[in-house]
């Protein structure tokens, strides 16, 4: 692993596109904090989704939070050790945010009547500022981050194991009733542009 990116690091320019990178990822996350607390203070839409209707929500944070950052957590080691594979993952991860954010500010929904919050440690102590956000919904960035490494990886048998990952997330996030269907169902097609846009472009 050292080796290749002491080899990435060795060709001409990778330097200045991985501190651009992170650098520009970084304004990201932290504008998206402050739209999330525009956002939140916002009127929204109410949509009556027929799929959340047909059942009761169920409490399941811990395991969505278990499994929705086992994926994220074994997509990074396994992406950075592939240098190229692991700067064009930060850059798609960059411009899916930016769809996150269009996309709220377009489609503001308020939270589904019967949402169980759902508790995600990692997300209140950064994103969330300390707080739940109920309003964070088109389109699911759980669900979308685990289908942005699906179609990023190579392998068939990982590509594989991190869609029935995203398929998984994207169930148990509408059982609890956090996001509507629409949600989940978004959050692949907005994270295969993602991953497109960042091939096109082709800087890492």
């Amino acid at each position: 692993m050292k080796n290749a990116w002491q080899l990435y690091f060795s060709r001409p320019n990778k330097r200045t596109i991985f501190l651009f990178t992170l650098v520009l990822l970084a304004i990201t996350l932290i504008s998206f904090v402050y739209f999330l607390t525009f956002n939140e203070n916002r009127t929204g839409y109410i949509f009556n989704d027929p799929i959340l209707n047909l059942f009761q929500p169920v409490a399941i944070s811990e395991i969505t939070f278990f499994i929705t950052y086992f994926f994220a957590i074994y997509g990074i080691i396994i992406s950075f050790r592939e240098p190229a594979l692991f700067v064009s993952l930060l850059q798609a991860y960059t411009i899916m945010t930016l769809f996150r954010m269009a996309c709220l500010y377009i489609i503001p929904l308020e939270a589904p009547a019967a949402i169980i919050p759902l508790k995600d440690t990692f997300l209140q102590s950064t994103f969330y500022s300390g707080r739940e956000n109920l309003k964070d919904l088109f389109f699911s960035g759980h669900t979308a981050t685990i289908f942005l490494f699906a179609f990023a990886f190579r392998k068939k048998g990982t590509k594989i194991l991190f869609f029935f990952g995203a398929c998984l997330v994207g169930i148990l996030v509408v059982l609890q009733h956090v996001h509507y269907s629409i949600d989940v169902v978004a959050a692949p097609v907005f994270a295969f542009l993602a991953i497109k846009i960042q091939k096109k472009v082709k800087f890492s």
